[in-house]
């Protein structure tokens, strides 16, 4: 639970030591001698508020706080120690820059922010579309560049059948973006999306191909390579080489590092290939 208390010798076990057993407290060095302090010791608080931790404060000008000073080996002010089962974790010297302090802190701590992400994934993951859409508008609104939650619209998108507004949003995308390859995937997974939502389908491999293509939208990727595959093996020339194609463009939505790729490239020259 997030608090804010000031640390002397006499609660320091109780409000610092002990706590520390289950999850971190942060513990602020501080003194009223020193202007960055007091804008410090607020920034300190309204994170432990967001992130939800005990943050301890000790007063440097307190001399009856000079034991608890000297077992930290605190070296300047504001200094922030990050306790962790009754040791320190981290130090934090000097006043570091928001973001800077926030990304620290988030190796012991959970953000408000990464907390909604969290729920947000899991609930696109969950195709819990009725609470998701209403979590993603509310964040666009507020950052309607963030290219995570971009992908996360589009990846909703798909998940509702909107294959068109996913194909938009994931256009935005360029290769600067950390997020760049997830989207180009993304994208040439529509493909099997268009397909695999075609209607009355006729013709034996064009059933086999349909399957196939709504196991690759769901993102089955190996039961649709396996489909594709015995697909080319009874009809590599049907639709163009359709199939063949089909797992290429898997091989590249897979990456060409991951097993898949690997197992199923390797079964293609083979039958290509006798």
């Amino acid at each position: 639970m997030a608090k804010v208390v000031q640390i002397t010798s006499e609660n320091f076990e109780t409000e610092i030591a002990q706590p520390s057993e289950t999850r971190a407290v942060a513990v602020l060095f501080s003194s009223a001698e020193y202007p960055d302090c007091a804008g410090y010791a607020q920034l300190m608080g309204q994170l432990s508020t967001s992130m939800d931790f005990t943050l301890g404060v000790v007063s440097c000008d307190d001399r009856a706080n000079m034991q608890l000073i000297q077992a930290f080996r605190v070296r300047s002010v504001p200094e922030v120690h990050i306790v962790d089962k009754g040791q320190i974790a981290d130090v934090i010297a000097g006043v570091l820059p928001e973001e800077e302090l926030k990304k620290r802190l988030e190796k012991f701590y959970v953000s408000d922010e990464n907390r909604f992400m969290t729920a947000l994934e899991e609930a696109i993951a969950q195709k819990n579309y009725d609470e998701a859409l209403p979590m993603l508008n509310e964040a666009l609104q507020q950052k309607p560049e963030d290219k995570q939650l971009m992908l996360l619209w589009a990846k909703a998108s798909l998940g509702i059948g909107d294959s068109e507004k996913a194909k938009e949003i994931l256009k935005k995308f360029n290769e600067a973006d950390d997020q760049y390859k997830e989207a180009k995937s993304l994208l040439e997974l529509l493909d099997f999306h268009a397909e695999a939502a075609k209607k009355d389908v006729q013709g034996k491999e064009a059933i086999v191909y349909h399957e196939a293509c709504g196991l690759a939208a769901a993102e089955q990727f190996e039961e649709a390579l396996q489909v594709f595959l015995n697909l080319y093996v009874e009809a590599p020339e049907w639709n163009d080489g359709a199939a063949k194609k089909a797992m290429l463009t898997l091989f590249g939505v897979l990456g060409p590092k991951h097993e898949l790729t690997w197992k199923y490239r390797a079964k293609l020259n083979t039958i290509m290939f006798i």
